[in-house]
């Protein structure tokens, strides 16, 4: 009987060890590694979002992973050596990677002085345009800039290009070393207001060049993007700019390598949603946080975890573990099963053995009882002998 409590106490504490085993499975958060370009906006909001993710009981945490530049950014979820990246749409987007969401647009400026004549691109011819390179973008924005020059037909040899840090912006308009900034950002970004402000220190006012052909050069080029840069969106008085504009720009985005789990996409879009606005608390840029076109055959694919989440199509959670809960519920079935065929075992057992017991202690006393009455009957003298225990046997 002990043996058989023992082997049932062995089997439940193994299932409570698999119980508990599952549900660390389950409930321990998800730690994803993020890489960022260092040193940048998009840096500062990552670390925001990350603050933000790991006060929270939900199950997914962010580990930075600092990078040089928006190229390495790429590579680094090319190689799935990250889970996510911050990916600028027109800089080596990784082929393995699907987008969670847009985290800010960038809209590409061109920025002349209030007291220059040049109002259009193709003024630009024999002017000197300072290519404000950014700590994250290496030679991008220069060549974003060839783009638009494409778009016109203006060979890029007859605009001489000056790349300038942003630490430099304001001296080298204020000495007119260049004619022309250009500036990609969003429009909030501490580069983009003091590209504007520098301009119109140095002149009076700053003057916008449109881009009005950035519908056809987006068609064309699924890297890029056309936006609108509204009135007064750099503030002032009067309003800089002055009158909306249309430009052509990019779109920063959140990409997750194409493995990653589908309930993991979604979490990570429930939280950010849920938690812009103590992102925001932190770090204003992530107002600009956006969801993205969930359209089949995209260019630049939607993770399916974060379609789902955007198409209510998510699955709950039966859904997502039915399979382990049917499998788990054969399992307990079976355990189940095996504990009552070994209990089973363990009574027959048991009552088998005292049915022999008994059988043989019956045997055992009409067997004596036989002897007994032999020894019992008349001897040769005529007396009778009656056979008794030792202890009280007497004669009659």
């Amino acid at each position: 009987m002990l043996r058989g409590l023992y082997i049932a106490s062995a089997l439940g504490l193994a299932l409570a060890g698999a119980a508990a085993t599952l549900n660390y499975a389950f409930l321990r958060p998800t730690t994803l590694r993020v890489a960022v370009a260092q040193g940048t906006d998009d840096h500062k909001l990552v670390d925001a979002i990350g603050r933000v993710f790991s006060v929270s009981r939900d199950n997914v945490r962010f580990h930075v992973v600092p990078v040089g530049t928006a190229g390495a950014s790429s590579a680094a979820l090319q190689s799935e050596n990250v889970d996510l990246a911050v990916v600028r749409s027109d800089i080596s987007v990784p082929p393995n990677g699907q987008t969670l969401v847009i985290l800010h647009r960038n809209p590409a400026l061109l920025i002349a002085r209030g007291d220059d004549a040049i109002a259009s691109v193709p003024e630009l011819k024999g002017k000197t345009v300072g290519i404000v390179r950014s700590t994250a973008t290496g030679v991008g924005n220069a060549t974003l800039f060839d783009t638009i020059l494409a778009q016109y037909e203006i060979d890029p040899s007859l605009v001489r290009h000056e790349i300038i840090e942003r630490k430099a912006i304001a001296e080298a308009v204020r000495t007119r070393h260049v004619d022309v900034l250009f500036v990609v950002g969003p429009a909030t970004a501490e580069i983009s207001t003091e590209a504007v402000s520098a301009v119109a220190k140095a002149s009076g006012s700053a003057k916008f060049l449109p881009i009005a052909e950035a519908k056809a050069m987006a068609q064309r080029s699924s890297a890029l993007d056309s936006t609108e840069v509204v009135r007064g969106a750099f503030g002032g008085d009067p309003p800089r700019p002055a009158e909306t504009f249309e430009t052509v720009g990019v779109t920063v985005r959140l990409m997750a390598r194409a493995t990653l789990k589908d309930s993991v996409a979604a979490d990570v879009m429930r939280r950010l949603f849920s938690e812009r606005l103590a992102i925001a608390r932190l770090d204003k840029l992530a107002n600009q946080i956006e969801a993205p076109a969930t359209d089949k055959g995209a260019a630049m694919p939607v993770h399916p975890g974060a379609a789902a989440y955007l198409d209510d199509e998510e699955k709950d959670f039966f859904d997502k573990y039915s399979d382990f809960i049917y499998l788990g519920a054969m399992a307990l079935s079976v355990l189940g099963s095996g504990l009552a065929a070994v209990a089973t075992r363990i009574s027959t057992t048991d009552t088998m053995n005292s049915t022999a017991c008994w059988s043989g202690c019956s045997r055992f006393s009409r067997a004596r009882e036989a002897r007994i009455g032999s020894m019992n009957s008349t001897n040769s003298s005529g007396r009778r002998t009656r056979f008794l225990p030792q202890a009280w046997q007497t004669e009659g």
